[in-house]
């Protein structure tokens, strides 16, 4: 019975993932359905929210001041979360030194986390474009000219980038999480092609002020669920493929494992939303995305565990059978030649349910926390 419920469990999971991946690599390589207006240059409001980011704010400016873009189409809005280091004096140095670039601050007196210090900076941006981008992550110079012409479609109301790790060669954590980001890649690009995706990165996130009225509180992603708002408004959120920041990854696995598990939370959240939305017969997002991925972040968690349980009391009861032999072998194998994608699905899944069992009694990461091996991280 245990040896029947592996085997069932894995076709299964791999099943989804494999039909899934397929259809999505497939349409990742088809042309975009809308105009792409080159020259599409907007007036653009650019909101940075920190909360103890003394290290990276002087850096963001920077960073946001040698784009390749027109300066007085930019303001620059710094919303923030009551900090208590020198954040704050950090960005008035700047603001002394470099008067071309329009930078204002929102502070707020008591912290409250993200999504509401940018639902508080919302009404001060004057641009119908809005550019959400978090203060440790950083932009190659032609991100906003590679970026903005796809806003020039009246249908697209989002687009996001991908996040590149910077470390990625540091550990086997971070090349197992460049694997990931890599499979990452083509299901955003891909469900964009179809429709939308509603997986939007915090580095970088344009929104048109027209297709959302306000960031996400409830879930604790306010990039994601915004992304889900936009659709919801009758807009398509996309990942644009050339658009891409930079970041940096824990290099240690308790420091992947508290990040993981957090976003993990949230998503499960959005896709659990999206359901009741789609039996209520207002979803707008496709349910040909919307059903394989709640699959993946929530049914085939749960298959993966059952798996794992029925081999482990299989191996128990008979451990000197072929299947235990054969699972011996398989274990070995995966971990000499694929032991990245291996390791990384095995903890992804598992994270899975741990996000899935947290939301279900009530977890919610709404606010800032620090997370070791990055000088800050925020709960997205």
């Amino acid at each position: 019975m245990f040896i029947l419920v592996f085997f069932v469990g894995i076709a299964f999971f791999s099943a989804i993932y494999g039909f899934y991946f397929v259809y999505l690599r497939v349409n990742s390589k088809k042309p975009w359905d809308f105009v792409i207006k080159t020259d599409f240059q907007p007036s653009i409001s650019i909101l940075v929210p920190v909360h103890n980011e003394e290290e990276n704010i002087g850096r963001k400016l920077e960073n946001i001041q040698a784009v390749s873009y027109p300066v007085d189409k930019i303001e620059v809005i710094v919303a923030d979360d009551a900090s208590e280091d020198k954040t704050l004096e950090k960005i008035q140095a700047f603001i002394d030194n470099s008067p071309l670039l329009n930078v204002k601050v929102l502070k707020q007196e008591h912290r409250a986390g993200k999504a509401a210090v940018l639902n508080a900076a919302l009404p001060l941006a004057a641009s119908p474009i809005v550019i959400v981008t978090d203060a440790d992550t950083y932009w190659p110079e032609d991100i906003l000219e590679k970026a903005l012409p796809y806003l020039s479609d009246p249908t697209v109301g989002a687009v996001t980038g991908r996040g590149i790790n910077e470390n990625k060669g540091e550990s086997w954590v971070t090349k197992s999480e460049d694997n990931y980001l890599q499979l990452a890649f083509v299901i955003r690009l891909g469900e964009s092609k179809v429709h939308s995706t509603i997986r939007f990165e915090g580095g970088f996130c344009a929104y048109k002020t027209t297709a959302f009225e306000k960031f996400d509180c409830e879930s604790g992603s306010d990039d994601s669920g915004t992304a889900l708002d936009v659709v919801q408004h009758n807009y398509r959120a996309i990942l644009v493929p050339e658009t891409v920041f930079y970041t940096s990854f824990p290099s240690n696995f308790v420091g992947k494992l508290k990040i993981k598990a957090r976003r993990g939370n949230q998503l499960i959240g959005l896709w659990i939303k999206c359901f009741k939305l789609m039996l209520k017969r207002r979803l707008v997002l496709p349910k040909r995305i919307v059903v394989p991925e709640i699959a993946l972040f929530i049914v085939n968690p749960l298959v993966f565990l059952v798996s794992l349980v029925a081999a482990i009391s299989a191996v128990v009861v008979w451990p000197l059978s072929i299947f235990s032999l054969f699972l011996l072998v398989l274990a070995v194998g995966l971990l000499v030649f694929a032991r990245g994608l291996f390791l990384e699905l095995l903890f992804d899944n598992l994270l899975l349910v741990y996000g899935f069992f947290g939301f279900i009694l009530g977890r919610r990461y709404v606010a800032w926390k620090k997370t070791p091996n990055k000088k800050t991280e925020n709960d997205r």
